[in-house]
C-alpha cells in the first residue's frame, strides 16, 4: 500500500488557506487518523454516501467479516478459559490496509480477530491475558488451512445461534478522528481544553477543513486508530467515559485526595493526553449484538513490535 502523508496533506491545505503554521502544528496534535472499514452495496462503500475527494478511494479490499479464519497449520483455534472456541469476527489483509500516520500496523500478513463479547464483558478484567479475546498475526507465506473446531457447538451461547456469522468482504478509506470539543464554545470547555484553544483560534474553520480534505462517513463496522469510541457517559463534565480516561484515572489513585474538584480534573487531562500517546485503540467493531461493541487496546510500542498478545480486550455495553 502507497503511503501518503496526511499530516502534510492538512498542513499544505491549511497554509494556502491562510492559516499560521503555529495554528495548524498545534491542530494537528489532535488530529488522528484512521482506518474505517465496511460492506460494499452495489459497488460503493455503504458508511459513504458523500463523494470522496481524488486519492480517497473506498474501494479498497482489505478483509472479511464472518466465515472461517486462515489458521496457520498446526495452530489450534483460540479458546476462552474453559477451553470453548471463540468466535470469529475477521481477517484483514495487513498489506492491504492503507498506511496512516501513528498507526504502525505489520506491512503484510493477516490479523485474525477472535472475541466472545459477553463473556468478555461479565469478566470485565483489563489485563492482556485475553481470556475472551484473542489477535492473531499471521505472517506472509505461511500455511495456513480454514477448518472449525471440533466441539464449536459447544457453548450454550450457541443453542439458539450460529457459531460462523455470514461472510462479508470489507473494503477500507482513510477517515479524520478529532475530539469533539473543538467544535464546542468557549464557554463549555474545561480548563485544559481552553489552554489547548488558545493556540487554535480558527479551531472550527480547521475542523471544516479536515471536512472537506477527508468527508466524514456514517459508521463504521471495524476502525483500526483513531480515537476510542465511547457510550456517551461523562466524567468530569467534559471528558467522555473510555479507556484511557479510565487508564488515566487509575494512574493518579491515590494522588487526587488533596486537590479540589477542578484541580483533579485538570490532573486527570493532563495524563490522559500523556495516556492517548502511549496507547491508541488498535481495533474497534460492532457484535453481532447491537448492545455491545468490541474493542483492542494496545500500546504503541507493542504494536511497533508485533506484540498482539499483549493487547487489551475492553468490550462495551451500550445500554
Amino acid at each position: 500500500m502507497t503511503f501518503v502523508d496526511h499530516y502534510g496533506l492538512l498542513r499544505r491545505a491549511a497554509i494556502d488557506a491562510g492559516f499560521t503554521e503555529s495554528e495548524t502544528a498545534a491542530f494537528a496534535e489532535l488530529l488522528r487518523f484512521s482506518i474505517w472499514t465496511n460492506q460494499q452495496y452495489n459497488g460503493e462503500n455503504v458508511a459513504h454516501p458523500r463523494v470522496l475527494p481524488a486519492g480517497q478511494p473506498a474501494d479498497l479490499l482489505v478483509g472479511r467479516a464472518g466465515g472461517l479464519p486462515q489458521l496457520p497449520v498446526g495452530t489450534p483455534w483460540p479458546t476462552d478459559p474453559e477451553g470453548y472456541p471463540l468466535p470469529f469476527i475477521a481477517s484483514f489483509d495487513c498489506a492491504a490496509l492503507p498506511r496512516v500516520e501513528r498507526l504502525p500496523l505489520p506491512p503484510n500478513g493477516s490479523l485474525l480477530v477472535f472475541l466472545h463479547h459477553e463473556e468478555d464483558y461479565d469478566v470485565c478484567e483489563r489485563s492482556d491475558k485475553q481470556q475472551y479475546g484473542r489477535l492473531l498475526h499471521v505472517r506472509a507465506g505461511t500455511e495456513t488451512t480454514a477448518r472449525l473446531p471440533a466441539d464449536y457447538a459447544a457453548h450454550p451461547y450457541y443453542k439458539n445461534r450460529d457459531f460462523l456469522a455470514p461472510e462479508q468482504d470489507l473494503f477500507a478509506v482513510v477517515h479524520a478522528d478529532l475530539p469533539s470539543w473543538l467544535t464546542a464554545e468557549d464557554a463549555d470547555l474545561s480548563v485544559f481544553q481552553q489552554q489547548l484553544a488558545r493556540d487554535m483560534p480558527h479551531r472550527r474553520e480547521l475542523c471544516a477543513l479536515v471536512d472537506r480534505l477527508w468527508p466524514a462517513a456514517d459508521f463504521t463496522a471495524f476502525q483500526f486508530g483513531g480515537y476510542s469510541w465511547n457510550t456517551g457517559g461523562r466524567s468530569y463534565r467534559n471528558l467522555y467515559d473510555d479507556p484511557e480516561l479510565e487508564m488515566a484515572e487509575t494512574k493518579l489513585r491515590g494522588h487526587l485526595t488533596s486537590a479540589d474538584r477542578a484541580q483533579e480534573a485538570l490532573l486527570v487531562e493532563q495524563e490522559l493526553q500523556r495516556v492517548r500517546r502511549e496507547w491508541l485503540p488498535l481495533v474497534q467493531f460492532r457484535t453481532r449484538d447491537d448492545v455491545y461493541f468490541g474493542r483492542f487496546m494496545i500500546r504503541v510500542d507493542d504494536l511497533a513490535a508485533q506484540r498482539f498478545d499483549r493487547a487489551v480486550s475492553w468490550t462495551e455495553f451500550t445500554e
